[in-house]
C-alpha cells in the first residue's frame, strides 16, 4: 500500500511539474515575442476587435444558456494567431479564459490558467509551422489553393497541439468534441480573412458562433440526460428505452447481463475512487467489444447490461466468453483486479418483452454466480 501511494505522489507532483512547465513556457514565449519582434500598429485595431469578441461571445452565451457553457473561443483565438503578434494572440487567449473564469466557472482559475497557457503554447507551435513554410504574413498571402492549404495546415497544428497538451495533464479530462473545435477553427479562418477583407463580415460570424453554440449545446444536454455520469454507458432509463423499441420489432436480439464479482472488496481495500476507476475501465471493454449498434448501459451499481440486435445464442456466448477474459486481464495501476459473471438471453427464445428477457439473463447471471463467479452461462428454462 505504502508503494502504491508513493507511486501516486510521484504521479501528482510529476502533474503539477509539467503544468508549471506548460505556464512558464508560454510565459516564456511571451517574454521572447516582446524582445525580438515589435508589435505593428496595425494590430491594434483587430486585437481590440478579436478581444471584445471574445468577451461579446461569453457574455451573450452566459445570458442565453447560463452556466452550461460550450468553448467555441477558437474562432477569436485563431483569428489571432493568425494576424496578430504572438503577444496580442496570448492576450486574446488570455482574455477569452479570463472572461470564462469570472462569468462561467469562477472556482477553476487553476484549471483556466492551466488552458489558457496550453493554448497560447499551441498557438506558437502553429505560428512556428507557418513561419517555416513562407516568409509572407496572412494578410499579404495570395488567395490560392496553396495559401489554403497552408493555413489548415497551421489549424490541424493548433488543434493537435492543444489537444496534447491538456490530455497529458489529465486524461480524464472532459474534452470538447473535436469536429466542432475543428468547425470553430476553420470559422477562425474565415474572420481573419474578413477581418482583411471585409471587416463586415464579423457581424455574421458572432451570429454563426452564437447559433453553433445553442446547437451543440442542446446534443450535449441531451447526450447528458442519457448518460451515466460515471461511465459514459446508457444510463438504466435510456438503455430500457432504446432495448424496449428494439424488441418491439420483432426481431432477434441477444441480452448480457453482467455482474463484477466481489467488487465491493476494490471499494474497501482501496476505496470508492479507485472502484471508480474499476466502472470506468470495465465500461471502456464493453465498448471496445461490441459493435455501435449494440446498445450497452450501466444497470446499477457494478452491473451492466448489453442488448446485441440480431444476435443469435451461440454468437452472444462467444461475445460474453470474450468480454469476459478482457475484464478477467483488467486492473487499474495495478490496485487491484476484477472479474465479472454473465447471464445471457435471446428474444424471443427467452422472452418476448424486455422484462422477460432480462429475468432471463438475471436467472443465468443467478447461477453463474452461484457456480462460482467469474464465468459465462447461457439461461436454461426449468424443466416443465
Amino acid at each position: 500500500m505504502a508503494d502504491q501511494i508513493g507511486r501516486l505522489g510521484v504521479r501528482r507532483w510529476g502533474r503539477i511539474g509539467y503544468v508549471l512547465g506548460i505556464d512558464l513556457l508560454a510565459v516564456a514565449g511571451v517574454v521572447v515575442a516582446l524582445s525580438l519582434i515589435p508589435i505593428p500598429s496595425a494590430n491594434l485595431l483587430p486585437f481590440v476587435l478579436l478581444a471584445s469578441c471574445a468577451l461579446l461571445y461569453t457574455e451573450l452565451s452566459v445570458r442565453t444558456a447560463g452556466r452550461a457553457f460550450f468553448d467555441l473561443n477558437s474562432v477569436w483565438m485563431f483569428a489571432a494567431i493568425l494576424l496578430l503578434h504572438p503577444v496580442l494572440s496570448a492576450l486574446v487567449i488570455t482574455v477569452s479564459y479570463f472572461a470564462q473564469w469570472v462569468r462561467v466557472r469562477p472556482d477553476e482559475l487553476c484549471d483556466r490558467t492551466f488552458r489558457a497557457a496550453a493554448t497560447i503554447v499551441a498557438g506558437y507551435a502553429a505560428s512556428a509551422f507557418f513561419a517555416m513554410v513562407t516568409d509572407t504574413t496572412f494578410e499579404h498571402m495570395p488567395r490560392d489553393i496553396a495559401s489554403f492549404a497552408l493555413v489548415v495546415g497551421a489549424g490541424l497544428v493548433f488543434l493537435i497541439f492543444k489537444w496534447a497538451a491538456i490530455q497529458v495533464a489529465d486524461r480524464t479530462a472532459v474534452s470538447a468534441d473535436y469536429a466542432v473545435e475543428a468547425s470553430a477553427i476553420a470559422l477562425g479562418i474565415v474572420l481573419a480573412w474578413a477581418l482583411v477583407d471585409w471587416p463586415i463580415v464579423l457581424l455574421l460570424i458572432i451570429g454563426i458562433t452564437l447559433v453553433m453554440h445553442r446547437t451543440v449545446l442542446i446534443r450535449q444536454l441531451r447526450d447528458q440526460a442519457r448518460a451515466d455520469p460515471k461511465t459514459g454507458l446508457l444510463n438504466s432509463a435510456a438503455w430500457s428505452n432504446d432495448a424496449t423499441a428494439w424488441l418491439a420489432r420483432g426481431e432477434s436480439a441477444a441480452l448480457l447481463m453482467l455482474d463484477l464479482d466481489n467488487f465491493k472488496s476494490i471499494n474497501d481495500r482501496y476505496g470508492h475512487l479507485v472502484g471508480d476507476k474499476h466502472l470506468k475501465g470495465v465500461a471502456e471493454v464493453l465498448k471496445s467489444e461490441v459493435r455501435a449498434t449494440d446498445m450497452v448501459g450501466r444497470f446499477g451499481g457494478e452491473e451492466f447490461v448489453i442488448l446485441l440486435p440480431g444476435t443469435t445464442q451461440d454468437d452472444a456466448m462467444a461475445i460474453a466468453e470474450r468480454i469476459r477474459r478482457r475484464v478477467e486481464g483488467f486492473a487499474v495501476e495495478g490496485l487491484g483486479t476484477v472479474t465479472v459473471s454473465v447471464g445471457v438471453a435471446a428474444h424471443p427464445d427467452h422472452g418476448t418483452t424486455l422484462e422477460e428477457v432480462m429475468n432471463a439473463a438475471d436467472l443465468a447471471l443467478l447461477a453463474a454466480k452461484t457456480a462460482g463467479r467469474n464465468r459465462t452461462l447461457l439461461f436454461a428454462a426449468p424443466p416443465a
